[in-house]
């Protein structure tokens, strides 16, 4: 079988993700034109670069689930990532309160404000002109705003990070390395029994408008104790991971380009669709797995029950039967909201009104507290990762 698809499928059998990580878009190209549907050897699954064939996975629940094992529901359980039906739609209206446009506005934008206010200035102490954005920004940020959302103390933040690392690196581990697995098992218990206290603290104290507190106190459909771990954990990891890339892709994709920032400051509707045009040309997540539930065909390619789906969100994105000259990188671009970076249909991600408020609020504050912010030509940096993708480091200079 695996030689008879090599055969059927020269390119896919070429993909390595060593390459992908470096830069898909090329490879995506070529598999979109003459191999729509491929499968990819190194990892056994198959590729979707089309984005119509994309769309109509994603939107088709009953053939094409993420209630199946999974690397995802491996290390965090079952959440509403991982789930179908009522069950999927349960756990996500329990936990999308926080994420509402209005409790956002009121309990969200001005901590994080003051909070990238404050973060700018450590980037600027001792009168500096030149930082690191990825590491001295965005994650701080990512960090700060999930742990608020779900209620987790702030002194929590060292070890919420390193446990994060230990997931990043086990999500991403296609080629199955055992010690990975354990290290994201190990920190995935790590948090769970770190947990307990808080959700004890918050039975017996006061209650915040937080998402712990929300569920906790909840007492007309609770949540059990696992029920409220694992989704705790996947807004957790997607609240760092997302968002983080997201910041740091969107601060590189409009540096890279410093013609088209005067534009994208023009207005604030300006802005929020060069947010989306970054989101399109270089999304922070590459891809989203589904499980076929039986025999199917994609474009008269047959799909065994039980096979994995790759849905490539970057190829999507820059798919030319959609987007004009899906390679330019465009600000005024009309359609760019038409990405596919936060997936769509059930799964649409739940963090993406936040993720998008932090980055708006990023952009704002080091355009405003660092006149002529510009890329550090001498430690140049820029998206790597084959599903995770950002910047390694993010360098960048400014005026007095």
């Amino acid at each position: 079988m695996s030689e008879r698809r090599i055969d059927r499928f020269p390119l896919g059998a070429r993909v390595r993700l060593v390459d992908l990580a470096v830069d898909p878009y090329p490879i995506f190209a070529e598999l979109r034109e003459a191999e729509p549907v491929t499968w990819v050897p190194e990892i056994e699954r198959w590729f979707l670069t089309r984005r119509d064939d994309i769309l109509a996975v994603l939107r088709d629940p009953h053939l094409f689930t993420t209630d199946a094992p999974s690397t995802i529901r491996d290390m965090f359980g079952a959440h509403m990532m991982t789930t179908e039906g009522p069950r999927q739609v349960r756990y996500k209206r329990k936990c999308l309160p926080p994420f509402h446009a209005s409790r956002l506005e009121t309990a969200s934008l001005p901590p994080l404000t003051a909070e990238v206010g404050r973060m700018v200035e450590v980037l600027q102490s001792g009168g500096q002109r030149a930082g690191e954005v990825r590491t001295g920004v965005a994650r701080p940020v990512a960090l700060h705003s999930v742990l608020s959302v779900l209620g987790i103390p702030l002194t929590e933040t060292d070890r919420v990070n390193e446990w994060y690392e230990h997931f990043a690196r086990a999500l991403a581990n296609f080629a199955g390395d055992p010690e990975l697995r354990t290290a994201g098992k190990g920190a995935a218990d790590a948090f769970g029994r770190a947990l307990e206290p808080i959700l004890e603290a918050t039975r017996s104290g006061s209650r915040m408008r937080r998402l712990l507190s929300d569920l906790v106190c909840d007492h007309v459909d609770p949540l059990t104790a696992e029920e409220i771990r694992s989704n705790a954990l996947i807004i957790l990891f997607g609240g760092i991971e997302t968002t983080e890339s997201m910041i740091a892709n969107a601060v590189w994709a409009l540096l890279s380009h410093p013609e088209q920032i005067e534009t994208a400051r023009s207005r604030a509707d300006a802005l929020d669709l060069a947010i989306e045009e970054t989101l399109r040309w270089e999304p922070a997540v590459q891809s989203a797995a589904r499980h076929a539930t039986r025999d199917t065909e994609i474009r008269g390619v047959r799909i065994a029950e039980g096979e994995v789906v790759h849905c490539m969100l970057g190829a999507a994105n820059r798919d030319p039967a959609y987007f004009q000259d899906p390679d330019r990188f465009d600000v005024t671009r009309r359609n760019a909201g038409d990405h596919l970076s936060f997936a769509v249909g059930r799964h649409f991600c739940l963090g993406a009104p936040l993720a998008r408020l932090e980055t708006r609020v990023v952009l704002e504050t080091l355009w405003s507290r660092c006149p002529g912010l510009r890329l550090d030509p001498h430690r140049p940096g820029a998206p790597y990762g084959y599903e995770f993708r950002k910047p390694k480091t993010l360098w960048v200079q400014w005026d007095a």
